[in-house]
């Protein structure tokens, strides 16, 4: 029987192997550490996972404060590259790093899958 790591690192391969502008995938816990998958280049794991988890959780505070509605997903552009943040569970994000001029639908419907497979194959998350 494969671990969820290996089941979750297996999903996000199968997406995201193919596009060359991604320059990461990983899912994150909530909490701020780091599940399965790789942070971004050059930062360290457990700074990128805590970023990430922070940034999603300010988000949701916010919604909260503001409007009754649910976040989507998270886009934010650097410089040079963009990060995208979605909610895989109540427990956990995928979290993506991609060149700058990717096609952020693109990168969302491929995240959207993984959530989708992720569920499917992990009952429990559902």
């Amino acid at each position: 029987m494969k671990s969820v790591e290996n089941v979750l690192e297996e999903i996000i391969l199968d997406q995201f192997i193919k596009n060359p502008q991604i320059q990461s995938v990983s899912i994150v816990s909530k909490t701020g550490l780091m599940v399965a998958g790789k942070s971004a280049p050059g930062s360290r794991t457990e700074t990128f996972s805590a970023m990430a988890a922070i940034i999603f959780s300010s988000a949701e505070s916010t919604r909260t404060d503001l409007q009754k509605d649910k976040v989507d997903n998270i886009i934010v552009v650097f410089k040079t590259s963009k990060m995208l943040i979605s909610e895989v569970s109540s427990s956990l994000l995928i979290v993506v790093t991609a060149d700058r001029e990717v096609d952020n639908q693109k990168v969302l419907d491929d995240m959207q899958n993984v959530i989708t497979r992720t569920k499917e194959e992990l009952i429990w998350l559902r």
